[in-house]
């Protein structure tokens, strides 16, 4: 028997948004609970969209050296650092200088090659990396110390792979809805557990129910309920959204995650 899920009270919702954010997170979760941790509020105004309130490096300000590597490949794809870089930034730092490498070029080759980095983009920093024991405390969790310089690890996904060029971690989702259904809950909600998560889609669309591509989809991947989403592509780069998907959803034999926990969306 096919199934509707309408609408219900905003805290059930909530909850499933907030159990998807806590559990699928992996490295995103570690970058952004430690630059929380460490920065306080300022790094939630910029994921949130609000206001900066910098304030002027004073004396006793850590002098670093940030130098951004990544590739002419990546265009706009691959994860923005400038969400690391801002933390800093906001955390009284006295930035002596900034410059971005790409890997293709002579300089980039030879960092890559001298400090065994394997994806991109990502940062480097030299300085004074133990003046501020925030910050000391915080390079061990987001990468390693190589002779007296700061490498980024925690690369998050879209990122390019060095050995092969290939961007990965790029994903499609589909938005599988009935839109004579005006009490169904709003597929949309699923946005916000995957923007809080970093995981932002290359591509995706709408499929009703009802026409040809809406009537494969239910067949393909034997779903009883909408409203869903489906996402394919290089979701086994997420770590974590593997490991916590089963208990949310399905994994069909081609690979699509398929949500299926309808139950916590609506009645």
């Amino acid at each position: 028997m096919f199934k509707f899920f309408k609408k219900e009270g905003e805290e059930k919702q909530t909850n499933l948004v907030k159990g998807l954010v806590y559990g699928l997170g992996g490295a995103l979760i570690i970058l952004v609970v430690v630059l929380l941790i460490i920065f306080g509020g300022k790094i939630k105004d910029r994921i949130m969209g609000g206001s900066d309130n910098d304030q002027g490096a004073n004396a006793d300000a850590p002098k670093l050296r940030i130098t951004v590597l990544t590739s002419k490949n990546c265009g706009t794809e691959c994860f923005d650092v400038n969400l690391f870089l801002d933390a800093l930034r906001q955390n009284n730092i006295n930035e002596i200088s900034l410059e971005t490498l790409n890997i293709e070029d002579q300089q980039g080759k030879d960092l890559v090659a001298q400090y065994t980095i394997t994806k991109v983009p990502t940062v480097l920093i030299s300085g004074e990396l133990d003046k501020n024991p925030q910050l000391a405390q915080a390079w061990p969790a987001l990468g390693e110390i190589v002779d007296g310089v700061f490498i980024f690890r925690q690369v998050i996904p879209p990122y390019l792979d060095i050995a092969t060029g290939a961007i990965k971690g790029k994903f499609s989702l589909i938005y599988l809805s009935d839109k004579s259904c005006v009490e169904c809950y709003d597929v949309k909600l699923h946005d916000v557990a995957l923007q809080n998560l970093g995981l932002k889609p290359n591509s995706s669309q709408e499929v009703d129910v009802a026409s040809a591509d809406g009537k494969a989809l239910l067949a393909k991947y034997e779903i009883t309920a909408v409203p869903t989403i489906i996402m394919s592509g290089e979701l086994s780069e997420y770590a974590s959204l593997t490991q916590i998907w089963p208990q949310v959803g399905t994994i069909a034999e081609d690979g699509a995650y398929v949500f299926t926990k309808l139950d916590e969306m609506g009645s």
